[in-house]
């Protein structure tokens, strides 16, 4: 028995598992793009920020400006309004906190988005092209499952007509813009098996100084969506790259975006509670402002581990935090000093509005 080296022709059965192959995995990155999709919707998100930031930062804000001041009339002076001004530091940076990491959480969500559809490399480009692009790139006809057929197909796409379908400018801007995009890039962008040589080789382009000038923009389109002429190996091999690209982003996209959304839920239903708390002239407002800021602080953090912990469900009885990498629980990462700092100063303020009831 031989074995088939990577510079061996493939055989026709070997052909077909590869088309076979591709064909499986269209369907797996079509269903994993209508997964990011779901993302850029916002799904409750586009429900919550409108009221989230209408209702509960324009009533507690507005509750907060108004009750600025000594709060401790009857202590002492500087005593009182020293006291004041820790206890409206205190109750500001838990209100400041509990408004930033839904925020930033969304930010960040915002941030995996275009890192899941866009890249800067590709296989088959060179390293240093720099060029923003999709990551769903383009796929063209593999050279090696016919000589025949790519010649023709390629000779068609040189062809004068089929350069405006591709890019739709006038005439003089499409010249302007690719002749500057080839020359910024210094001609990187332009795919090696599509040069104007190569072209005259196979027979596809006319030795015509104005045609070959059309044929280097159609090229520099065909870079820019990295439609790399690849053969059916290397496609095949860029497939399960991609496949395993997304993967990384989706997981990651998925547990932020749930993490957002339950922050999202946990201040909001906090702060629908303190809203007609704040508004009943009954009541100790500030007092209840600082122990409801007190309730969000205690719970934040067991709220925003709980994705990580619904995983584990089944091994809570044996938990390994080692084998969770860190793109799942960056977010937590990036917050923990906030919310550790933000406990211990709600406290503080919790103790400081219970004074104000003495």
């Amino acid at each position: 028995m031989t074995t088939q080296t990577q510079d061996s022709p493939l055989s026709e059965a070997d052909r077909a598992a590869a088309r076979a192959y591709l064909q499986r995995c269209e369907v797996r990155i079509s269903t994993q793009h209508r997964i990011a999709t779901a993302f850029i919707g916002g799904a409750g998100l586009l429900l919550l920020i409108p009221i989230f930031l209408r209702d509960i930062v324009d009533g507690i804000l507005a509750f907060l400006l108004t009750q600025i001041g000594n709060i401790y009339p009857a202590l002492p002076e500087p005593f009182g309004a020293v006291l004041s001004v820790v206890f409206f530091l205190c109750i500001g940076y838990v209100f400041m906190l509990s408004l930033a990491i839904p925020l930033v959480g969304v930010y960040w969500l915002l941030e995996d988005l275009v890192h899941f559809y866009f890249t800067l490399y590709a296989p088959g480009s060179p390293e240093t092209l720099l060029n923003p692009t999709m990551a769903l790139g383009g796929i063209n006809f593999s050279p090696d499952e016919s000589e025949r057929v790519k010649r023709a197909v390629m000779a068609r796409q040189y062809q004068h007509d089929a350069i405006p379908f591709m890019m739709p400018f006038s005439e003089g801007r499409r010249s302007q813009y690719f002749d500057q995009l080839i020359a910024d890039t210094d001609g990187l962008i332009l795919p090696p098996s599509r040069s104007v040589e190569r072209l005259r080789e196979l027979g596809v382009l006319e030795d015509d100084p104005q045609a070959e000038h059309e044929a280097q923009h159609l090229n520099a389109a065909m870079g820019i969506a990295r439609s790399i002429d690849r053969q059916l190996v290397d496609e095949v091999a860029t497939t399960e790259m991609h496949l395993t690209r997304n993967t990384l982003y989706l997981r990651r996209l998925l547990l932020r975006y749930v993490k957002t959304l339950l922050m999202f839920l946990w201040t909001t239903v906090v702060s629908f509670v303190l809203l007609p708390l704040l508004e009943d002239p009954r009541l100790p407002n500030l007092t209840a402002l600082s122990l409801g800021f007190l309730l969000w602080a205690a719970l934040v953090w067991w709220i925003i581990r709980q994705p990580v912990r619904w995983i584990y469900r089944h091994r809570v009885e044996d938990p390994e935090p080692r084998h969770v990498d860190a793109q799942l629980t960056k977010l937590e990462s990036r917050v923990r000093p906030f919310v550790r700092a933000g406990q211990v100063i709600a406290v503080i303020g919790a103790l400081l509005g219970l004074v104000k009831l003495l």
